[in-house]
């Protein structure tokens, strides 16, 4: 990622209510793959909460990449012991991706839905790696 397409992923993010966008998600990906719903046992306002603060910590570690690839990296490890494989990344991507657009709204464009693809998919590479790492 670019210095600017790390600016543009730390600026939409700051601008967002991460409560709205996590309830937005979720209801996005429980709809792409209803089974989902079976690997979350936490109260569904507390993993909401859980991933809006993962989510922002993640955006806003990018930056310093050795900080974010560790954390990453143990989060990925972490979500393979709760089930998470290569194909629900795909499935989350397009989750994330649709709600931060349907959030942003009019500032949703190419370069910003650019960015955040970008961020999403160096995020889910780091956290494959760490899942490999487990299963090592």
């Amino acid at each position: 990622m670019t210095p600017e397409q790390i600016t543009i992923v730390e600026t939409t993010i700051a601008g967002l209510d991460l409560a709205e966008l996590t309830a937005d998600f979720y209801r996005r990906a429980f709809a792409g793959d209803p089974a989902l719903a079976d690997m979350f046992t936490t109260d569904p306002a507390v993993q909401q909460s859980r991933f809006a603060q993962e989510l922002e910590v993640i955006v806003t570690s990018i930056r310093g990449f050795d900080d974010f690839a560790t954390r990453t990296r143990a989060l990925g490890a972490r979500h393979y012991g709760y089930g998470v494989r290569a194909p629900h990344f795909r499935l989350m991507r397009a989750a994330l991706l649709d709600a931060l657009e349907a959030a942003i709204g009019d500032g949703w464009n190419d370069e910003v839905a650019g960015a955040w693809r970008l961020a999403y998919n160096l995020t889910a590479e780091m956290m494959m790696a760490g899942a490999t790492d487990r299963q090592a």
